[in-house]
């Protein structure tokens, strides 16, 4: 297998998400005790954290010397565990020139939906990643009509964001979210913008189809690690 790069702890409850997803595609594809071959590097978020919405030259310049610092542990692939630190990984990938693929959340969940031909998506996710447009540029770009909660709905998901980044998934946030959603009927499926929420939104409580933006980077790089291992 060839060995996957994972930048975490963006937020930490989440990247337990993307470990167990690659590790249980490992066991399903090779079975017996095997499992992913992870680099893990679970980075302080504080500081990038706290810099939104705004500072995102000094993002760029954090989240490029931990990606770097990565690399350099020679991983053959990359995930950025963190859906809104994508609008500061696109121009670092122009400019570091990485040696390795990187799997994009965005890029690949817009590639999922075309696959599955829906021509409309809500996008949930934190406030910045609903309201910036660059998520939904990617939808865009690929004919896909984007829409975004009312504000109101917006602040009610920021709450129960806020809360599933300390690792807090309660009933009541299950229920609530799901609420929400049955407000948009309109569209075709629900784009799942932060690697928070699959801790809450899940196939049997939304009333539309998910694209799941992990589950799409962990797929690709399972063909990425596995498949020649098995040729």
């Amino acid at each position: 297998m060839k060995l996957i790069g994972l930048l975490g702890g963006t937020s930490w409850p989440s990247t337990f998400g993307y470990y167990e997803i690659l590790n249980r595609a490992a066991n399903e594809r090779f079975g017996g005790y095997h499992s992913a071959r992870i680099l893990l590097s679970s980075i302080d978020y504080h500081p990038i954290k706290s810099l939104y919405p705004n500072g995102w030259d000094a993002i760029q310049n954090l989240l490029a010397q931990e990606i770097l610092f990565l690399v350099d542990r020679k991983p053959d692939c990359l995930i950025v565990g963190n859906n809104t630190l994508h609008k500061a990984l696109d121009p670092l990938l122009e400019r570091l020139n990485l040696p390795v693929p990187v799997f994009h959340a965005g890029r690949l969940a817009a590639e999922e939906a075309v696959r599955a031909g829906y021509a409309s998506v809500l996008l949930v996710g934190t406030p910045f990643t609903m309201e910036d447009g660059f998520f939904a540029k990617y939808f865009e770009d690929q004919g896909v009509t984007v829409v975004i909660p009312t504000p109101e709905d917006r602040a009610r998901i920021k709450t129960w964001h806020t809360q599933l980044a300390k690792g807090i998934v309660s009933p009541a946030c299950v229920e609530d979210l799901s609420v929400i959603l049955t407000r948009y009927p309109q569209v075709d499926a629900v784009v799942l913008g932060c690697t928070e929420l699959p801790l809450a939104i899940r196939e049997d409580t939304s009333p539309k189809p998910l694209i799941n933006p992990v589950l799409c980077q962990c797929a690709a790089a399972a063909r990425f690690a596995f498949d020649e291992a098995t040729s």
